[in-house]
């Protein structure tokens, strides 16, 4: 076995940890992902009242003080600096600062633009992980199958088969069971009648792993376990490239595949799509949670997304042999062959982002509704109504589903919210104004003048 090559780390920021928390807790991304929604939601349903209310103060200053500002502007308003000494003298007598009133709004707007950026960033890096840990897992269990070349009392069983023109699949038959938590795969090989020619339980080795202190296979075996098994066509270097591109003068040469070895790569391209599959992270209708939900978009990994997604992982030398050699790009279309026979089709019907565009819009217009209702005040104009849901679809229609679930649970939690929210605030406005007009009431009119005696 050979020494470690690449370690897949889970991610560790701040999101990526909570969500991994609630993962073990309760076993699924997509629970942990709306778990996190109704919590974040709810925080910033109590946000939001103090911003209300903050906001229903400033208009009702404003409007005791818009007769005054009205007045001093018809008497001044020729000359801007006595103009503005005046207003600042009337927001002085009301205790109104421009700053202070915009600051709660301000705050509450970076610090959702924050959680938004952030929250996306980490469900993005959890997904690309959990991608390239799937790649990874289905990449050891083709190189494992492929392996059977190599064990003589596979090759035992199966050789007088194919001596007799037995056809794989018809004739007899080949399972193989994978259990990649106990790193071991079972192997059966039965007849026509059913009779066991071959039944034994092999160990798995990873090709890679979390646990630093493991083992597990380098690119470069995979692909000279590949190059001598299952290459129909071998590359060879006819010495005319140039140095540091090694893809120009290579030439290929046919591969002289043994039909038992033949055999042995149809398994490993059958079994690899069946542990794919079985290992799939669904969630109703979609059939891959990691990547975004679309009838345009593969279920499946592509070459980009890998190559892409474990470059940081490998040590430098494991960085320098890609480079010159694209072990995994050549590994790619071997792990990936039995995957493409099986034509998974898309990964949804844009239903994601269908919801998370009408769950923004109804948000929106129910706040404005409520708000408008019980402050007189409207928080957004009319192009909020397109804008948000639009930048909503965008990011779900682009990236991956966790985070569409997040937005759309989100979405349905502020709706559920603003009714509360709003009833709070207006609660909040009449407890307030009924213990300024008990505090007026309490007020003792007290008469200086002198009284005869």
């Amino acid at each position: 076995m050979d020494t470690l090559t690449i370690v897949l780390t889970e991610p560790h920021g701040m999101w990526e940890s909570i969500l991994g928390a609630f993962r073990g807790a309760m076993g699924s991304y997509i629970l942990a992902v709306i778990l996190l929604a109704v919590i974040v939601r709810i925080l910033f349903a109590v946000v939001d009242v103090v911003n209300k209310r903050f906001s229903t103060k400033n208009m009702q200053i404003n409007e005791k003080m818009k007769p005054e500002l009205e007045s001093i502007q018809k008497k001044y308003g020729h000359d801007k600096v006595l103009l503005q000494k005046k207003q600042q003298e009337i927001y002085k007598k009301y205790q109104f600062n421009m700053v202070s009133s915009c600051l709660p709004m301000l705050i509450a707007m970076v610090l959702q633009l924050v959680v938004f950026l952030t929250l996306w960033t980490g469900l993005q890096n959890v997904s690309n992980y959990n991608i390239a840990k799937s790649y990874e897992n289905t990449k050891s269990v083709y190189y494992n199958v492929l392996l059977l070349n190599e064990n003589t009392d596979f090759q035992t069983a199966i050789q007088p088969y194919i001596d007799e023109g037995l056809e794989y699949g018809v004739d007899y038959s080949i399972t193989v069971e994978v259990d990649y938590d106990n790193l071991s795969m079972n192997v059966v090989v039965t007849d026509s009648l059913g009779a066991e020619a071959f039944n034994e339980n092999i160990t798995i080795l990873p090709t890679s792993t979390t646990e630093e202190e493991a083992s597990s296979i380098s690119n470069e075996t995979i692909y000279n376990l590949i190059r001598e098994y299952a290459m129909e066509e071998i590359p060879v270097d006819n010495g005319e490239g140039v140095e540091g591109e090694p893809s120009e003068g290579v030439e290929t040469v046919p591969n002289d595949l043994s039909a038992y070895n033949l055999v042995v790569k149809s398994l490993a391209e059958n079994v690899t799509a069946d542990f794919y599959i079985d290992n799939l992270e669904s969630f109703l209708w979609i059939k891959n949670i990691y990547k975004a939900e679309s009838p345009t978009t593969s279920p499946v990994f592509t070459k980009s997304e890998i190559t892409n997604y474990l470059e940081r992982y490998y040590s430098p030398d494991e960085q320098q042999a890609e480079e010159d050699n694209d072990y995994e790009g050549q590994i790619f279309d071997y792990v990936v062959a039995g995957l493409e026979e099986r034509n998974l089709g898309g990964n949804g019907y844009f239903i994601l982002v269908i919801l998370a565009v009408l769950t923004s819009f109804l948000s929106i217009f129910l706040n404005n509704f409520l708000s408008k209702k019980t402050t007189g005040t409207q928080p957004g104009g009319k192009m909020m109504y397109f804008i948000m849901p639009l930048i909503l679809g965008i990011f779900t229609l682009m990236y991956t589903s966790l985070f569409a679930i997040y937005i759309i649970v989100g979405q349905i939690m502020m709706i559920a919210l603003s009714p509360l929210t709003n009833l709070i605030v207006k609660k909040w406005i009449e407890a307030s104004d009924k213990k300024k007009e008990k505090k007026k009431k309490e007020t003792i009119d007290v008469d200086y003048r002198r009284k005869d005696i």
